[in-house]
């Protein structure tokens, strides 16, 4: 607004007002000359503030003159004065105290300056900004160093910092203290609070200005909702809360800071919390973003409802709201209505199929080379999606190879470890899981670590609350003691049960058999085992601890163990170089149809079997639905297709989350493949295979179950998840009907009421109505309105009627939610006891049922397999012979993957070892890029897809049972434990040597490459002589090698021992002198050997990608170089290089046979720097006396 133009003399300008107070020294400045006034007739007078009262308010000015020549000019002159201008002092420009300003400037002294800024921080508030996203983030950042909750430091922003530095000696300061400041948004309040906390006299007062807002940090006021929501963070430390307020969910805090961050969504202060908001309906998803970033999410939920508690005496106190829901990217279990995604999200492709584990390592120290040398170590794995708990307890060395192994197969996507664990350990669980916050695996340390009798007296305590210990166990005391114990947890089980003695027997003599299987577990894996109970009980999933048929060890003798090494190498479940599922083993067999037969194939695959009778049930299962004789197996696949995870169902429902339509979905799918077989036709089946028969019988057998707990609930009020009418029986559940009855006299009350209503009204035809989810309103005409009772409450209104609730109808409607709101929790109590009770008494028969569909699943996936072109069914050879290495005898192998998914033809290639006329040990050398690598992967898994059960790529397979696989192949290092190439390569071969038996199955590829010539030959060599050294003992092995000088250990041991091989190859260019037709120089000399591929000379390569006997002459690396792409300068130096090298070696190589020759025929001792030429020479011309 424009200044006034008349005024009287004396008069105060509104400048005055923010003028500091009077001060023997003051400073003359611009902002204290007398201002100026314009009159009406354009002349300017000066008029001194001091004339009058600093604080007189300023008459009322006089209207403005609008028959003046230029009134709307003036006006807008005078608006002009009254513009701030920002001032921009030059670096040369002083304004010394007593220093006035230049006339038609507009500078300020810094006092003058600091106490504009002030005023203009009191009147807009420290924070403002035009755009509202700035002044949003500015309090954010203010608000976020005021969170009690944030790990970051306390961090003080530029204008808080100059705030506190000015101190603002004004009238006005303390009336603003002195006001009421209930608004935490209030600028002028909060102005204060900042200018009070920085002066003595402010902290002192006692006035109201100490309310919320204008509190100094330690002493905010929370309101009652914050103080419950900062408890609720205090009790859940590390835990990001998902809170429910209302109709909403809500982060607060730093918790919002975060999950704005995450998901992407808006982070805003809401009074003296940060806050952000997700819609409800979303939950599910947002939850899962977080958990896959690392995050431990919790839910808090209003476990009060809002009928009853207005009806309560703590009507008018905040909702009681508590932990009810807490995940982790291992304890995330999907509905059935979702595909389980976690796997893709946590893992990448190549883990879609592998159910993410929560994984507990314990582990001691045996001693060694040093404290962390050699350990035992105990897991436990839980596998929250289907229930299966798996242990273990081994020994295990310096490089953690056998640690490595298990989390390779075990695929934990959370692991909890110990306060502290050897280096070792740490970083091989570093290296191969990584970091929550990274996206890596979660890892969670916990505060202790037990020892074995407070883990047994934990375990104890736990299953006897469960109901699951003998009725006469009452003993509770430790196999072993103290002692004992301590000193058995550093060793194997066997040993800890021989320790154990008598008392572990009088321990276990009133056990249940599920209590005598928790009391047999290695000590080790006890107390990884009540790790694992205490950290579930956080997550109310216990209950998976406390089904017997979901243990199971790790080791076992029945299963071939394949090591994390042998996975990678033949890419059996990812690829190497993209590490995505396509391209790999698992990739080409799963065909299955339902989600538990992949996960169940994932098992097979990862532990092919050892038993011949059980490989020969399987194959026997495979060709018989394969030639599909029987009607049954016809019928199959349309019966597997279409199921649901029923494995991941019966998991909620067991632990209790289950919903109504999930329950319904569960039972209609196992009543449809119950009801497919019936028992009084297994005569008819003629399946030609007891496995299957066994199954279809198994899955016949959860008929009666699922049919008696289907006809108790009313399927289509289960799929539209209403649970207070889902069970029609009103005897099940006395409490439901009662409820239900409550609300029908409610109704009828109601009922009753409207007669009532149509009376007073005078229309007997008068109706209740609903509007937008408002309940037993009264319709009246907008003209009849006032005729109503004054009692009766308006509630909404249109241009026509006008809505109503009468005092009655208001009071039945509160009685009525109380009642629906009772029913409501009578419906949830009655549905999770019947889920509990259907799954304590059921759950046996309906996991046999699941466990057999997934069994014919992978059954009619391997047999899809089988029906491939080319494919056949391998013959095993059974050995009573431990101690001696097994036959492998097959005809035209291919590689099952490359002939899928390559579009050239795969060559196939004969194979054997150890049969009566072939060795266990093969020598395999030739040209890079010739095929090696890809005849030993094809030999083992073909080794591996045999013991699973399946068909074979090739015309014939005679095999013998291996016990282990090993394959070492690739250079690669470790930079996280500091190992080179080479040190990776010698370690991998130790493990291997150090775990083969005779049974086993050895491929070593290119073993020394990443050390010098000499050394890596040398390591090669004595690695080799120590197989063959093995006798009998000696496994089949196959050795590829670009060291040629190992061919001559066929000579030395023999072709019973080893047997040369190598990739056959053809010239298609003659030897004399040409190039490769792009310049490139000759290969002189490429083969050396009379009757070698080739014949001599060199040319262009053609690789035939086929087995031949004996040792290759060449490697033909300039060639590989070539077909890479490398200049053709490089190859040229190369080859010149090349043909010097193998000069000085013929060289070498001739010197050496004419010694020899010397010494043989005349005896003659020759020293080394003789020419051996010129002493034959001088031979030649002895006299024959001589």
């Amino acid at each position: 607004m424009p200044p006034p133009s008349p005024r009287q003399s004396g008069q105060a300008s509104i400048s005055a007002f923010f003028k500091p107070k009077s001060t023997p020294s003051s400073i003359i400045t611009k902002s204290s000359q007398p201002d100026l006034i314009t009159s009406s007739n354009g002349r300017s007078r000066s008029t001194d503030a001091s004339s009058s009262s600093a604080f007189e308010p300023p008459n009322k000015r006089s209207r403005l003159n609008n028959h003046d020549d230029k009134p709307r000019r003036q006006t807008i002159d005078r608006m002009g004065k009254w513009k701030f201008t920002p001032i921009k002092h030059s670096s040369s420009q002083v304004e010394g105290p007593g220093v006035a300003a230049s006339q038609g400037e507009s500078r300020r002294s810094h006092k003058d300056e600091a106490r504009h800024e002030a005023f203009r921080k009191k009147l807009l508030g420290s924070n403002f900004a035009i755009d509202r996203h700035a002044r949003n983030q500015m309090q954010i950042e203010e608000m976020s160093s005021h969170d009690p909750f944030s790990p970051s430091e306390r961090r003080t922003s530029a204008l808080i910092g100059e705030q506190e530095a000015i101190v603002i000696n004004d009238d006005d300061h303390d009336e603003a203290a002195s006001g009421e400041g209930t608004s935490t948004v209030n600028r002028f309040t909060q102005f204060a609070s900042s200018s009070t906390s920085t002066t003595a006299s402010a902290r002192g007062s006692k006035a109201k200005g100490k309310s919320k807002a204008s509190e100094t940090d330690s002493d905010r006021t929370y309101t009652p909702l914050e103080k419950q929501i900062l408890e609720l963070k205090a009790a859940h430390p590390g835990v990001l809360l998902i809170i429910e307020v209302g109709y909403k969910l809500k982060f607060y805090g730093e918790d919002a800071r975060i999950a704005s961050k995450e998901l992407n969504i808006m982070c805003f202060p809401e009074r003296n919390l940060l806050t952000a908001m997700i819609p409800v309906h979303r939950l599910h998803i947002h939850v899962k973003r977080l958990i896959q970033a690392g995050h431990k999410v919790g839910v808090v939920r209003q476990i009060e409802t809002r009928a009853l508690k207005a009806a309560s005496k703590n009507a008018y106190t905040p909702f009681v709201r508590k932990l009810t829901a807490l995940y982790t990217a291992s304890t995330w279990i999907d509905d059935l209505a979702s595909s389980d995604g976690m796997g893709a999200g946590l893992g990448g492709e190549g883990y879609t199929n592998q159910p993410k584990s929560l994984m507990a390592i314990v582990e001691q120290s045996e001693g060694g080379n040093g404290a962390e040398d050699r350990v035992s170590i105990g897991i436990v794995s839980v596998e929250v999606n289907t229930g299966h708990l798996t242990y273990d307890q081994f020994s295990d060395g310096h490089a953690r190879s056998e640690l490595e192994t298990r989390i390779a197969h075990l695929a934990p996507a959370e692991v909890l470890v110990p306060p502290k664990l050897t280096k070792p350990t740490e970083k091989v669980i570093s290296y191969l899981l990584g970091s929550g916050a990274e996206g890596g695996v979660r890892i969670e340390r916990m505060e202790t670590k037990p020892d074995y009798n407070q883990a047994f007296q934990a375990v104890i305590r736990f299953y006897r609350d469960q109901g699951l210990e003998g009725e006469n166990g009452s003993s509770t005391a430790a196999p072993a003691t103290t002692s004992a114990a301590t000193t058995s947890a550093a060793t194997t089980s066997a040993n800890a049960e021989n320790t154990n003695g008598t008392t572990s027997e009088r321990a276990q003599q009133d056990k249940t058999p599920f209590m005598s299987l928790i009391l047999n577990l290695p000590h080790l894996s006890l107390i990884a085992l009540a790790q694992i109970i205490q950290h579930l009980q956080a997550f109310q999933l216990e209950s998976i601890c406390t089904l017997s048929t979901n243990f199971q060890s790790f080791s076992s003798r029945t299963t071939m163990l394949l090591n994390s090494n042998t996975l990678a190498n033949l890419e059996i479940f990812r690829t190497a170089d993209e590490q995505t599922e396509k391209g790999s083993l698992i990739w080409l067999l799963d065909k299955c149809k339902t989600a538990m037969g992949r996960r169940l194939l994932r098992k097979w695959v990862s532990r092919p079997l050892t038993d011949v009778d059980k490989l020969e049930e399987r194959l026997d299962a495979v060709q018989s639905l394969l030639e599909g004789k029987s009607y049954v197996l016809r019928t199959l696949p349309d019966l597997l297709r279409g199921l649901p995870d029923l494995e991941r169902g019966l998991a909620r429902m067991t632990y209790g989350r289950a919903t109504p339509t999930e329950l319904a979905t569960v039972l209609l799918s196992l009543n449809r493949v119950t009801q497919e077989f019936k028992l009084e036709d297994e005569s008819t089946w003629n399946t030609a295979s007891t496995l299957i028969d066994s199954h279809l019988l198994s899955v016949t057998c959860g008929k009666a179950p699922v049919q008696r707990y289907l006809n108790q609930i009313n399927i289509k009020e289960a799929r539209a998840n209403n649970k207070p009418y889902l069970f029609p029986d009103p005897t099940l559940y006395p409490s439901l009907q009662d409820a239900k009855d409550n609300i029908a006299i409610v109704e009828s009350e109601l009922r009753g009421h409207l007669k009532e209503i149509r009376q007073v009204l005078k229309r007997p035809s008068a109706e209740y109505a609903s509007v937008a989810g408002v309940d037993y309103l009264v319709e009246v005409r907008v003209a009849d309105a006032k005729k109503v009772p004054v009692e009766w409450l308006r509630v909404s209104a249109t241009k026509t009627m006008v809505r109503f609730h009468t005092p009655e109808v208001i009071r039945l409607v509160k009685l009525r939610d109380q009642h629906k709101e009772t029913l409501d929790g009578e419906a949830d109590a009655a549905f999770k006891n019947f889920v509990a009770d259907m799954c304590r008494s059921e759950y046996l028969a309906l996991r046999n049922t699941v466990n057999s569909l997934a069994v014919l699943d992978v059954l009619m996936s391997l047999a899809e397999i089988a029906a491939s072109p080319g494919y056949t069914r391998p013959t095993f050879v059974r050995s009573s012979n431990s101690t001696s290495s097994v036959p492998v005898e097959i005809t035209a192998m291919r590689h099952p993957i490359l002939e899928v998914t390559s579009s050239l033809p795969y060559i196939p290639n004969n194979l054997t070892l150890s049969t009566a006329t072939s060795s266990p040990g093969i020598l395999l050398t030739g040209c890079n890029m010739g095929g090696k690598s890809s005849v030993v992967r094809t030999l083992g898994l073909i080794i591996i897809m045999a013991q699973l059960g399946s068909f074979l790529p090739c015309t014939s397979a005679t095999l013998g049972i291996h016990d282990s696989v090993f394959c070492r192949m690739g250079a690669r290092d470790s930079l996280i434990s500091g190992k080179s190439t080479f040190m990776v390569e010698v370690q991998e071969t130790a493990e291997i040597l150090r775990s083969l038996t005779p049974r086993s199955l050895v491929i070593l590829d290119e073993l020394g490459r990443g050390t010098s010539t000499y050394d890596g030959l040398c390591i090669a060599s004595g690695v080799l002589e120590y197989l063959l050294s093995l006798g009998n003992g000696m496994p089949n092995t196959v050795f590829i090698s670009h060291y040629f000088a190992l061919g001559e250990l066929e000579a030395k041991y023999g072709e019973e021992k080893i047997r040369n091989f190598h990739m056959a190859f053809i010239e298609t260019l003659p030897p004399v002198s040409c190039s490769f037709g792009d310049g490139l120089p000759e290969f002189n000399g490429l083969e050396e050997e009379e009757g070698g591929e080739g014949g001599g000379g060199g040319g262009q390569i053609e690789f035939l990608y086929k087995l031949r006997r004996g040792i290759a002459s060449k490697s033909f690396g300039i060639h590989c170089a070539r077909l890479a792409g490398l200049p053709k300068a490089i190859l040229d130096t190369a080859a010149e290089v090349s043909v010097g090298l193998e000069e000085r070696h013929l060289k070498a190589k001739r010197g050496k046979l004419e010694k020899i020759l010397l010494t043989k025929l005349f005896n003659f001792k020759i020293d080394n720097q003789d020419d051996p030429l010129k002493l034959i020479q001088h031979l030649i011309a002895l006299p024959s006396s001589s």
